[in-house]
């Protein structure tokens, strides 16, 4: 998946965005009726930054409650715990009970251990997660109360991501700098730490190893698509904002080539660092690995802080690895968010006379939204979210900007402009993953998946037909934008004739090209030349 659609799709993204020195909006001159793919990665850019910024809210909550002379997942609290099964580590199987003797006689006691055996345990940190962190209610038709204290750490999270883009690109950039190295000490730091856990390698190896049956489920392959779209920040138009800024000499190959390496080991040693705390955790609790933690984008606030209890001065160590997630983030942050405000501003230049206030506007706005993230339901919200807002969204995406950049635009003048900017031409591999493998493999796994679709399920609760309908309606709100402006700047064009619409529709604009004027003169030269020997050579013919 990754040699043959990630990594092309992403050398692909960022030579487009180098060359043109514009964004996923202004990118579309290469082909007009495509400028429905840029509005839709803009507008999933935007959906993903007000539940990501949910995200980033729980890593300022667990930063915040390391600050106690004891971190709180380390014991069961009556206050949030189910006594009964809830389990510490390190402590006897009745430890939990002894809370009890305060509401119970000793024969209700005697009762409860003896039936110890077909209880499931669940470890303080996961029932801390869920019932005191979440206070997750039994469905999305429950959202119950705002939790203001998450409420308040998402606050935080926007006020400094607006500070950060107020000075724009380069302020955000030198963060990006902190952002790309610190993690790297702390995920080595858990890695040593969970490899030599009691039970740790079992964990690799349920990491490495695969279940083959799974292979032929389509669902795994929308997943690994999904993932590996957003560990990239492929089709999201992040990556063609960002290398717009790139000088257009810049080596963008080889930035394509060590970036997405770097992903892929990196992927590896989180998923290394994550299953050996799994192990871990099975061993003490006795159970298979697939029964420790449930799937979803707690499992970081699960795991993770079970093994920071393993640590010496688990406090401090809690700390710098939710501070860590929290620059993540950021990381994250900023390309979606810059994205959209970079975009909208190229297209609107108004905008760009009041910056300060469209982009506090904006966050002010993804912050209200986001609040329903936050209520007692709100997991459900943001699962909702992510499944369709972001996951099938960008796989649609991601077709649709194959098809136009390699079949309209056209593989033959992306390898011209690619040669004139870098100086080569891109190699077969690149050629025959552009123009085939990747728009192939992904329009499989997008129409199966349809087919095979079953209603969203959050772990055992199924969600209304309702929410299904609701979350075919955000996919479709930056989906539909495709089909949509394709039709209109179809329409728009002077020619009379169907043809002679999609004609016009699908060539270059004069305002396509290299941002810089000198270079431009350049490469319109080059395109003239390019064209009269073309000429020529079918006349001798």
């Amino acid at each position: 998946m990754l040699v043959l659609a990630g990594k092309p799709m992403y050398f692909l993204e960022l030579a487009v965005g180098q060359f043109s020195g514009v964004g996923p909006l202004a990118l579309w001159n290469c082909c007009p009726m495509a400028k429905g793919v840029g509005c839709a990665m803009i507008t999933v850019s935007l959906i993903v930054c007000i539940y990501y910024n949910v995200i980033m809210s729980y890593t300022v909550f667990y930063m915040v409650s390391s600050f106690a002379p004891e971190v709180p997942w380390s014991k069961c609290d009556p206050e949030w715990a189910d006594l009964e099964t809830c389990y510490v580590r390190g402590e006897a199987q009745q430890i939990s009970f002894i809370y009890l003797l305060q509401i119970a006689n000793i024969s209700s006691l005697i009762n409860k251990t003896l039936h110890l055996d077909n209880i499931t345990r669940e470890t303080a940190s996961l029932q801390y997660w869920e019932k005191y962190v979440l206070k997750l209610s039994d469905g999305i038709e429950n959202l119950g109360p705002i939790k203001w204290d998450l409420a308040l750490c998402l606050l935080f999270s926007w006020i400094i991501v607006v500070l950060c883009l107020i000075k724009g690109i380069k302020t955000s950039g030198k963060v990006v700098y902190f952002a790309a190295t610190f993690p790297y000490v702390i995920l080595f730091t858990l890695l040593v730490t969970g490899l030599l856990q009691d039970g740790a390698w079992s964990g690799v190896v349920y990491f490495i190893y695969p279940d083959w049956k799974k292979l032929l489920d389509i669902q795994v392959w929308q997943a690994a698509a999904g993932q590996m779209f957003f560990s990239l920040s492929v089709s999201m138009g992040g990556l063609i904002m960002y290398s717009s800024y790139n000088d257009f000499r810049n080596n963008v190959y080889r930035d394509a080539l060590v970036v997405s390496v770097m992903d892929t080991i990196t992927s590896i040693i989180s998923g290394i660092v994550t299953f050996s705390i799994l192990g871990a955790m099975a061993h003490d609790l006795d159970v298979p690995i697939s029964q420790v933690v449930k799937e979803g984008p707690g499992l970081a606030f699960i795991a993770y802080p079970e093994a920071l209890l393993r640590l010496p001065a688990p406090q401090l160590w809690s700390i710098l690895f939710f501070l860590m997630l929290f620059i993540l983030g950021l990381d994250s942050e900023f390309a979606l968010l810059e994205n959209v405000l970079t975009s909208l501003s190229d297209e609107f230049p108004i905008l760009r006379q009041h910056k300060l206030c469209f982009c506090v506007a904006t966050a002010v706005v993804c912050y209200c939204v986001g609040l329903t993230c936050v209520t007692y339901g709100g997991n459900y919200v943001l699962t909702l979210m992510d499944v369709y807002g972001g996951g099938m969204a960008v796989l649609f995406i991601a077709i649709a900007e194959s098809i136009s950049l390699v079949w309209i635009y056209g593989l033959r003048n992306l390898c011209r402009d690619m040669r004139f900017m870098l100086g080569f031409q891109p190699s077969f591999y690149w050629r025959i993953t552009w123009a085939f493998f990747a728009p192939v493999i992904l329009g499989v796994i997008f129409i199966y998946s349809l087919i095979v679709y079953k209603p969203l399920r959050y772990e055992n609760y199924d969600y209304p037909d309702w929410a299904d309908a609701l979350g075919w309606i955000l996919a479709g709100v930056s989906t539909m934008q495709i089909p949509f402006w394709a039709i209109v700047i179809t329409y728009r064009t002077k020619s009379k004739s169907l043809k002679g619409k999609l004609i016009e529709a699908s060539k270059p604009t004069k305002e396509w090209g290299p941002s810089d004027p000198r270079i431009k003169e350049q490469w319109q030269e080059l395109v003239e030349t390019l064209e009269r020997c073309e000429v020529k050579y079918h006349n001798g013919m």
